[in-house]
């Protein structure tokens, strides 16, 4: 299939699903499903750059970021999930009060949160490695909710691109969107979480808006730093 069938199939499955709106649908697109302005490097004498495995229109890549009530997950669970679609929606899940006082906890965010994972093919994450998925995997199986199994998906984690990529004095996610002026990082008190973790509403809220910022300016941090590396096929 050619690029150019490629970019318009990708577009009218996206617009149909009302993940691009008609006006970006009409503009130039390069392989990375980007425009001029927004990729301006594939537009260089005309020509765009070589497709990469990932860029396989088939694929949906998803930014993932989790928030807890701890560390660990057999002492801790779920606040609430956000997926950012690339170039698309943004999609999530806040425990309620009611899940709390039903001692139920997690239950019911993990299991939307294992449906939602079903769409993604690739997961993005910061430090996802180390904390997202293994504390999402372990609740899953907790809740007794399938996850998905070694080779079903794909596991982009930036941190390590950031590590590699840049000299920062620190490699958090906070420090490297700071830095490259991606702007969005929210900061609170810790008592906020404490809060959250018996229902407060207003601090599950101050969450989920720090859950999804998070996605949002991952996907940033993405884009600007995707063209300096190889991006290999690592299994979830």
């Amino acid at each position: 299939m050619s690029v150019l069938r490629s970019i318009k199939r990708i577009i009218k499955r996206d617009k149909s699903q009302g993940l691009i709106d008609s006006k970006m649908s009409d503009e130039a697109r390069c392989i990375h499903r980007h425009t001029e302005k927004s990729h301006p490097n594939c537009f260089l004498n005309g020509v765009p750059k070589k497709a990469r495995w990932y860029d396989d229109t088939d694929l949906r890549i998803g930014f993932l970021d989790i928030e807890t009530t701890d560390f660990k997950a057999n002492r801790g669970f779920m606040l609430s999930w956000a997926i950012k679609y690339r170039d698309g929606k943004t999609v999530y899940d806040l425990l309620a009060r009611e899940d709390i006082l039903s001692l139920e906890f997690d239950k019911r965010i993990v299991n939307t949160l294992m449906n939602e994972l079903k769409n993604v093919d690739i997961i993005v994450t910061y430090y996802g490695t180390g904390f997202d998925i293994p504390f999402a995997r372990t609740r899953a199986l907790f809740w007794k909710y399938r996850f998905p199994v070694h080779g079903e998906k794909y596991h982009f984690d930036m941190y390590y691109r950031v590590a590699h990529l840049l000299k920062l004095t620190r490699n958090s996610l906070d420090a490297a969107t700071t830095f490259l002026g991606i702007e969005g990082k929210t900061h609170f008190d810790v008592a906020v979480w404490t809060a959250a973790a018996y229902g407060d509403e207003k601090s599950l809220a101050l969450i989920l808006d720090h859950n999804i910022q998070d996605v949002q300016i991952l996907e940033q941090l993405f884009n600007k730093l995707e063209d300096f590396s190889k991006w290999t096929k690592r299994s979830l």
